[in-house]
């Protein structure tokens, strides 16, 4: 995977955290909820991607 396209993954993962820890503190915290499986899923798709390159 390009390096740019990893950075913009691994960014919104960070920008997905951080929302979940503002909205966890902001209104009861049920929005966030969504966010943080959604930002480890951003976080761990560059790592799946460049390991399935290798792989095959």
């Amino acid at each position: 995977m390009d390096p740019r396209l990893a950075f913009l993954f691994y960014l919104a993962a960070l920008v997905c955290f951080a929302l979940a820890a503002a909205g966890g503190r902001v209104g009861g915290g049920r929005a966030s909820v969504g966010l943080v499986p959604l930002g480890l899923a951003l976080w761990l798709f560059p790592l799946l991607w460049n390991t399935g390159v290798t792989a095959f």
